[in-house]
């Protein structure tokens, strides 16, 4: 993980708890913002994609879940 500015602790414990919500509390590591993430890596908002998916999106903001079923 590299260093990155804090993104304030609402924000941090509102990914964490969707994280873990989701079954991975790693998640929460990842950069938080495709900016962040200079589209090298995926990223986790914390947010549900279009079809309800709380995972980590890729550079394409497509998120995971919806790539492994073909979405």
């Amino acid at each position: 993980m590299t260093h990155r500015d804090f993104e304030g602790w609402e924000e941090y414990s509102r990914r964490l708890k969707a994280a873990t919500e989701a079954g991975h509390p790693e998640w929460v590591r990842l950069a938080s913002t495709l900016k962040e993430a200079n589209g090298s890596v995926p990223y986790f908002t914390g947010k549900a994609c279009k079809h309800g998916h709380v995972s980590p999106r890729y550079s394409s903001a497509k998120c995971r879940a919806c790539a492994l079923i073909g979405l």
